[in-house]
């Protein structure tokens, strides 16, 4: 039966300690959901497309301070009577953004439009619906701050309806519960309307379905300099060790 030297262990342990460090995995690899502001809570769902007369809906997301989103992808939930004929999407992405004022445009664009089914069908009282899911491919890096985004199906109106939430699974900040959100549409004329306006949607919190998709660019949870000193360390422990058993480097005597 083989024996553990124990003297060893604490040199072992070091240096497993110190690969662990520097050669684990980021903490950020891969594209993830950044932000999600929730599924839908079948309240209601507004106007969301660009043919015949636009209407966008906006709803704020955070990018926290000292993190870098770089995005991949952007989405909307909507319900939709005609998903076949959703086959490019207008998005926008704003800073700045309040009642009656667009604030300013970061990125916006028109692209190939994924539909996808979430499954879920949507019961506004009147009738049932069902949900699908809007994406867009886009090349987007932002900082922290916060935005506003809007993702539109290009098809005609009374076609496609974004889904409100109430925060149901979401990911990121906030959370589909702080009713920031607002409607601009040339065919309704209106222009960056609070969706708590009586107007719309009416009293309330009101936010809506939709999402970004990419990578977050913050530095790994443990400091690069905490595992560059754990290396030296570990060779001052092995140095010690070797010296104990007569095998490592000796100072010449006087």
């Amino acid at each position: 039966m083989s024996t553990i030297n124990l003297k060893r262990l604490p040199v072992v342990a070091a240096l497993a300690l110190g690969c662990a460090v520097l050669c684990g995995p980021s903490a950020h690899a891969g594209s993830v959901t950044l932000w999600y502001n929730g599924d839908e809570d079948g309240r209601d769902a507004w106007s969301n497309q660009t043919d015949v007369g636009d209407s966008l809906v906006y709803d704020d997301f955070i990018v926290p301070i000292g993190d870098t989103y770089d995005i991949t992808g952007v989405f909307s939930n909507d319900i939709m009577s005609d998903p076949a004929a959703a086959t490019t999407a207008h998005w926008e992405i704003r800073a700045g953004v309040s009642s009656a004022n667009g604030g300013t445009l970061v990125a916006s664009g028109d692209g190939a439009d994924t539909v996808t089914a979430t499954g879920r069908n949507v019961n506004l009282g009147n009738f049932v619906a069902a949900e699908y899911t809007n994406q867009v491919a886009v090349n987007v890096t932002l900082t922290a701050g916060t935005y506003w985004l809007a993702v539109a199906p290009d098809v005609a109106v009374q076609n496609s309806y974004i889904t409100t939430t109430s925060g149901a699974n979401a990911v990121g900040s906030p959370p589909g519960n702080d009713g920031d959100s607002f409607e601009s549409s040339s065919y309704l004329s209106s222009y960056f309307v609070p969706m708590s306006n009586p107007s719309n949607e009416g009293p309330g919190t009101w936010d809506y379905s939709m999402g970004i998709i990419g990578t977050d660019q913050t530095p790994a949870a443990v400091p690069e300099p905490f595992g560059a000193t754990l290396l030296p360390i570990a060779g001052l422990i092995m140095l010690g060790y070797l010296r104990r058993r007569g095998t490592g480097p000796r100072t010449a005597a006087a």
